[in-house]
């Protein structure tokens, strides 16, 4: 039996009900006329028990015991009324989503496992360190770029819009906390509250800003070199060749050029073979590969492109921003970012070169599978905020947008499927802890691998 209670429906009182079927009420609209105004009873499925309510209440299209179901049965139409129906939506949307991004989380981790042969119950991390050991000389040195997350502002309008009738999407922008991708083109510009980041790509280029590819340096830049000496060494050369010049790594001051294989983006004072991001160039962002507008601290920039980070639509109800940003948050985008595993082979008598191979494989998956799971956990972490703004928002402003409504001017039907959101409203919460907690074991288990390996 469902019950309503606590004074949020207009009580339907079971005695004009009685009447109305007795006074021969042969219409949805009279029996809606006979119930009046005026709700009597707390237990609206109490209705169903009295003989021919229930025939009634199917020919008029109305749900009184709510058998249509909820978020268990993955029904988001429980109200009827959109701007508490999306709510519904978002809610079993984190549900799927949560559990999906724990599932990729799961799948990379055993994967990991599994090329690296550790044996289930062994500490990842501590299983690839033991193996580095083994195979390595002078350990194991990985870095990897942050993970960059989208939001594409055309979806968060058109959730919105679902949610609200009047929002037309192709007419409004977001505001964007982060990065709003833009036209890389001359005339490209950003407003005050934001700078413009060009990258360019060629096969070398002058590059002030950040290089991702190969950077090289030329003179007193070169002589502290870390990377690959062409020239001149004053010192040890680990590679010489047939010239009698250096092309390998330079233990002293390298006095010819030096080549530095950047796949982690990142400063460059010399010429860049790859892609060279630079801020506020002149002239707009003519002949790049792509533009942005990056927020200025503490700032936002209105955005109709992709954001790569929090966006807030334009004004809205209380119900719909809840689940407006929750939608944002979960339709995110993380692409893996890029990584370098820097190492050098041990050699010697004692090397077991068979499983120094096996090793050396592992570790050029591992360069594809720690990419993907950093781009998970990026996206787990955006996915639990979500689940707690609308965990939060479901006694709050949802709550209440039912209770506004039911105290208006609506009809039998609204009022019978707003009953049965008031209920759902109960089940909100155990849902998004279930997902939440599955979401926050696979969290955990990544996070042994990738503070072992010091990420």
């Amino acid at each position: 039996m469902i019950g309503f209670g606590h004074g949020h429906l207009r009580r339907v009182t079971l005695l004009a009900s009685l009447c109305s079927l007795a006074l021969g009420a042969s219409s949805c609209s009279e029996a809606a006329e006979a119930m009046g105004p005026e709700v009597r009873t707390t237990r609206q499925a109490q209705l169903g028990d009295l003989p021919g309510v229930g025939d009634l209440a199917e020919q008029c299209g109305l749900d009184i015991n709510c058998e249509a179901g909820g978020i268990a049965e993955g029904n988001a139409s429980i109200s009827g009324v959109a701007s508490v129906d999306a709510f519904f939506g978002a809610v079993i949307n984190f549900q799927n989503t949560a559990l999906s991004v724990a599932g990729g989380i799961d799948a990379e981790l055993e994967a990991i496992r599994a090329d690296f042969g550790i044996e289930a119950g062994t500490e990842l991390s501590a299983g690839i360190m033991a193996q580095a050991s083994a195979h390595l000389e002078g350990g194991l040195t990985i870095e990897v770029e942050e993970p960059r997350c989208e939001v594409d502002a055309s979806a968060t309008l058109d959730a919105q819009a679902k949610c609200e009738a009047m929002v037309d999407p192709g007419s409004v922008m977001v505001a964007c906390e982060g990065g709003c991708e833009v036209e890389a083109s001359a005339e490209v510009s950003c407003d005050a509250e934001a700078d413009l980041n060009c990258t360019l790509k060629a096969p070398s280029v002058a590059c002030s800003g950040e290089c991702k590819g190969s950077c090289t340096l030329e003179g007193s830049a070169a002589a502290d070199c870390s990377g690959t000496c062409k020239g001149g060494c004053n010192g040890n050369c680990s590679l010489m060749n047939a010239s009698g010049e250096c092309e390998g790594k330079c233990e002293g001051t390298c006095t010819g050029s030096c080549e530095m294989e950047l796949e982690v983006a990142a400063s460059c004072e010399g010429s860049c073979s790859g892609e060279c991001t630079v801020q506020n160039p002149e002239g707009g962002c003519e002949g790049g590969i792509r533009a942005e507008c990056k927020a200025k601290a503490g700032g936002m920039v209105m955005c109709d492109g992709r954001c790569d980070g929090e966006v807030t639509p334009p004004s809205a109800s209380a119900e719909c921003d809840a689940s407006v940003k929750a939608e944002a948050s979960l339709n995110v985008e993380c692409k893996p970012p890029s990584i370098r595993i820097d190492y050098e082979l041990a050699v010697g008598g004692n090397v077991d070169v068979e499983a120094q191979a096996k090793f050396v494989a592992a570790l050029e998956n591992l360069k594809v599978r720690l990419p993907k799971l950093k781009a998970a956990l990026a996206k787990a972490d955006l996915v639990a905020k979500a689940g707690a703004g609308l965990a939060a928002s479901a006694d709050g402003a949802v709550k209440g947008a039912i209770n506004t409504s039911l105290e208006g001017d609506v009809s039998l039907q609204a009022k019978f499927g707003l009953g049965c959101a008031l209920m759902e409203l109960g089940a909100v919460e155990g849902a998004i802890s279930t997902a939440s907690g599955r979401l926050s074991a696979s969290v955990d288990a990544s996070v042994e691998l990738t503070s072992g390996l010091g990420l």
